[in-house]
């Protein structure tokens, strides 16, 4: 599966998992693992992102062996996951998809505010 994922960084520690650090990866592992009741599965993500980072639109690819559709995987998996991370979209795509190698561009973007702002404190420097 081809996982689009958005997330808000801020409480976690970046995209890989970590021994006694919670992460991105490391959450979406445990509502797979829940979903599936499955342990032997691996989940690619395109890039690491450092701690506090967020995304508008990963792509990570998920190798599980299931025959539950893809939306409704996507939805459980969602229904799984803390509030500051979500699963965008979920397509099956042929086994040889691999989102790090596959990606043919990544896109950043920074914000840098020029006051203190209380809205989007956690979104900006400043």
């Amino acid at each position: 599966f081809k996982l689009t994922i958005e997330y808000a960084g801020t409480r976690y520690s970046g995209w890989q998992i970590q021994k006694n650090a919670r992460t991105i990866q490391g959450e979406i592992d445990r509502a797979v693992r829940t979903v599936t009741g499955r342990s032997d599965f691996e989940l690619y993500g395109s890039g690491r992102t450092d701690a506090g980072v967020h995304a508008l639109a990963q792509v990570a690819h998920l190798d599980v062996s299931t025959n539950v559709p893809a939306e409704q995987l996507r939805r459980r998996i969602n229904d799984e996951l803390p509030a500051d991370i979500n699963i965008l979209a979920a397509d099956r795509v042929p086994h040889r998809f691999h989102a790090r190698h596959d990606a043919v561009a990544r896109r950043y973007l920074y914000q840098i505010a020029r006051r203190r702002t209380a809205f989007a404190k956690a979104f900006v420097w400043w």
